[in-house]
C-alpha cells in the first residue's frame, strides 16, 4: 500500500488445515465470504498492486499456534513486498524509487458469539532507495513497531460487518477499513468498502464497492475498484483518480 493511492491489483488467499478454508480477515482487500469453517490453522495470502504511478506486490501468512484460525488462540504473521512508485520533483521532474517492506508480528484473536476480534503487534522495516530527491521525506532503512487490529462481525447468515486498522512508527504508516459485505451465493460477497491510508509523504481516501469470491474451499479472490481523494493534494503531483482491482 505504500506510495499507491490509486491503480489495479489483484489479492489471492489460500488457508486451511494443509491450506484449508478462506475465512479469516487478514488484508486490507481481503473480504470473506464464508466467515466461518472448521478447522484452518494456516493462511497465505499474496497480492500484486498496480498504478499510473507505482506498482507493489506482497506475500504472507498466518499460523494458529493451537491449530485452528476458528477458535481462540495466539497467532503468528509474517508479510514483506517489493514495490516501486514515482512522483515529480518539480514539473517536469519525474523520480522513481524501488522500495520493500517486511513485518513479522504475533497476535490473539477471540469470539465473542460470532464476532472476532483479533489484535497483533510486531516489527515493520521499509527500505526506501530514494538517493536521487535530496528532500525525500521518505529515504533509506527504517525499522518500528506496528499494530494491527481486526473485528468481523456476522449480522445474519448472508450479511457481515468488517473492519481493519494498522499503524506503524516506520515513516507514520496507518491503514483504515471497512466494509458491510453481503453473501449472494454461498461462494460469493458482494457490498461497499472505505478505505483511508497514508503515511509522511501521503494521504488518500477510497470508495468503492468490492467482490469476494471462494474459487475453490482453499482459494479467495478479491476484487474492488472505485474513486481515490489524494487528500494531501500538492500543485506537482495530483493523484486524484479511479482505482479498482483485477
Amino acid at each position: 500500500m505504500l506510495g499507491v493511492v490509486r491503480g489495479f491489483g489483484c489479492s489471492i488467499v489460500l488457508s486451511g488445515a494443509l491450506l484449508g478454508s478462506a475465512m479469516a480477515a487478514d488484508m486490507p482487500t481481503k473480504a470473506p465470504a464464508v466467515p466461518f469453517v472448521a478447522g484452518p490453522w494456516l493462511e497465505l495470502f499474496g497480492g500484486f498492486v498496480v498504478a499510473p504511478d507505482s506498482t507493489y506486490g506482497y506475500a504472507g501468512g498466518v499460523a494458529a499456534f493451537n491449530h485452528d484460525l476458528n477458535k481462540d488462540g495466539f497467532l503468528f504473521r509474517i508479510a514483506g513486498g517489493d514495490g516501486h512508485y514515482k512522483y515529480d520533483i518539480v514539473p517536469g521532474v519525474s523520480n522513481g524509487v524501488d522500495f520493500q517492506t517486511g513485518e513479522v508480528m504475533v497476535g490473539y484473536q477471540a469470539y465473542f458469539g460470532s464476532t472476532r476480534v483479533t489484535g497483533y503487534v510486531g516489527a515493520n522495516v521499509e527500505d526506501h532507495h530514494n538517493n536521487t530527491d535530496p528532500l525525500a521525506v521518505m529515504n533509506g532503512t527504517k525499522w518500528g513497531v506496528k499494530g494491527q487490529g481486526e473485528i468481523l462481525v456476522p449480522i445474519s447468515q448472508l450479511a457481515y460487518l468488517y473492519g481493519q486498522a494498522s499503524y506503524s512508527s516506520v515513516w507514520n504508516n496507518y491503514f483504515v477499513m471497512a466494509k458491510a459485505g453481503y453473501n449472494i451465493t454461498p461462494a460469493i460477497s458482494i457490498g461497499p468498502e472505505v478505505i483511508s491510508l497514508g503515511n509522511d509523504r501521503f494521504d488518500a481516501v477510497r470508495v468503492g464497492p468490492f467482490i469476494g469470491i471462494n474459487v475453490t474451499p482453499s482459494a479467495q479472490i478479491i476484487l474492488s475498484g472505485g474513486y481515490s481523494w489524494d487528500t494531501r493534494n500538492d500543485n506537482i503531483n495530483d493523484q486524484n483518480g479511479a482505482n479498482g482491482t483485477v
